[in-house]
């Protein structure tokens, strides 16, 4: 699932821990080999990557963090290397018996750590200067820039496009002013984390513009999934200084194509949506790969040509 900007942070803010907490440990080595004291566990016991600090927490992390697997294991596994060498390395010099490989050993140990923690780090940045300012959901760089693989990981489940247009959201701002616009923008993006599921990202594509990637193994659970969605935002009421706004959206989902471009599939999404648009909005459509539309509705599914 998409992290937020807090979300961000905080990792963020434990790794910039977590190399604090090393220097620490790192001098502590020092004491301890000046005093022959093999005795802390965090440095000589058998499990010292696991009772340090940063050691729980990133054992926490990999057990929950599936999106950025790759970067934790690797942070995880050097973490342990360079506690395990750390031990060596004090043992050696404790017992008299201390080489120059131990020392280099340390050192590549120790760079490989901050190495690992720091190509983290950028990964998160660069995520988080992706992220949509007004809304806190990912942008549409973020989408151009993923979409190719996530389409590729979707498999063996389809992969889906769902655009969603605020209906007569200029009526918004020209009766209540940009900054309730903005209320409402916000509002949006809010509930679409609060709504969407495990297979649902959801981001701010432009505007009054919102895409939800949803991966799924048919369209008709994926119509199911856009008209969940369509009648929970009709539903709810919007909060601003004055009182309480209604919105409705409309919809237009199409399923993407292996080897289809972004563009390609997004085109038919707002197509679809636009079908939606002309036949009285707060409506939720779909394409399908021959350019038949379709709307879903809870009783029934109404075919309606393009030239409708």
């Amino acid at each position: 699932m998409m992290k937020n900007t807090a979300e961000i942070d905080a990792i963020i803010n434990e790794l910039n821990n977590s190399i604090d907490a090393h220097y620490k440990w790192l001098v502590k080595m020092f004491r301890c080999a000046v005093s022959s004291d093999v005795t802390h566990p965090d440095i000589t016991g058998d499990n010292a990557h696991f009772v340090c600090r940063f050691g729980k927490w990133i054992n926490d992390q990999s057990l929950n963090n599936e999106d950025d697997s790759s970067y934790v294991s690797k942070i995880y596994s050097v973490h342990e290397k360079m506690h395990v060498i750390g031990k060596e390395l004090l043992l050696a010099i404790v017992e008299n018996r201390s080489h120059t490989w131990h020392f280099d050993s340390f050192q590549d140990a120790l760079l490989a750590f901050t190495s690992a923690v720091m190509d983290y780090k950028i990964y998160l940045l660069n995520i988080r200067s992706n992220i949509d300012v007004l809304t806190g959901l990912p942008g549409r760089r973020m989408l151009d820039e993923s979409f190719d693989q996530q389409l590729l990981d979707a498999e063996p489940l389809n992969l889906y496009i769902l655009l969603l247009d605020i209906d007569r959201f200029k009526h918004v701002n020209d009766t209540y002013g940009h900054l309730v616009g903005d209320v409402v923008l916000r509002a949006m993006a809010s509930n679409l984390l609060a709504w969407t599921r495990y297979d649902e990202v959801a981001y701010r594509y432009g505007g009054e513009e919102f895409i939800i990637i949803i991966r799924t193994k048919t369209d008709e659970q994926v119509c199911l999934a856009g008209l969940r969605l369509c009648q929970l935002i009709g539903q709810k009421k919007i909060p601003y200084a004055d009182g309480e706004i209604g919105i409705t959206v409309t919809a237009g989902i199409t399923r993407v194509q292996q080897g289809e471009t972004l563009d390609t599939a997004l085109d038919r999404a707002d197509r679809a949506m636009y079908q939606g648009k002309q036949n009285g909005r707060n409506r939720c459509m779909f394409m399908d790969e021959y350019e038949r539309i379709t709307q879903v509705d809870t009783n029934r599914v109404i075919s309606y040509p393009l030239s409708a």
